[in-house]
């Protein structure tokens, strides 16, 4: 299958007129929609949290010093301790999706030039 064959019914039908206009507009159409996707994944840690991802970073950070401390009694500091892991499990992919998104915003950036 090459990228003629693929855009040929789009061009005969007349939804585009010509293979670069096709490219060009499916291209970027898949461009936004990737955007808007990441864009949900990223407000739904936002609002898990109630927080940026800057923010969830420094909770992160505040929590493990918690941890570290001596003044926390056994139990807690196990439960701590699992509640961090699972937290750092959603930093993971925030952090996965935030750098996505950027790169996506980028490129956009430089093909609306």
């Amino acid at each position: 299958m090459t990228v003629a064959s693929v855009l040929y019914p789009l061009i005969a039908r007349n939804i585009f007129p010509d293979e670069e206009t096709a490219v060009r507009e499916l291209a970027l159409d898949y461009m936004l929609r990737q955007i808007e996707e990441t864009k949900k994944s990223v407000a739904l840690f936002e609002h898990k949290y109630s927080m940026s991802f800057t923010q969830f970073e420094q909770y992160l950070h505040a929590r493990a010093r918690l941890l570290e401390s001596s003044a926390l009694a056994e139990n807690r500091r196990r439960r701590l301790s699992q509640t961090i892991m699972l937290e750092e499990d959603d930093w993971i992919d925030w952090k996965a999706a935030h750098e996505m998104l950027e790169s996506w915003l980028g490129l956009q950036q430089e093909v609306d030039r």
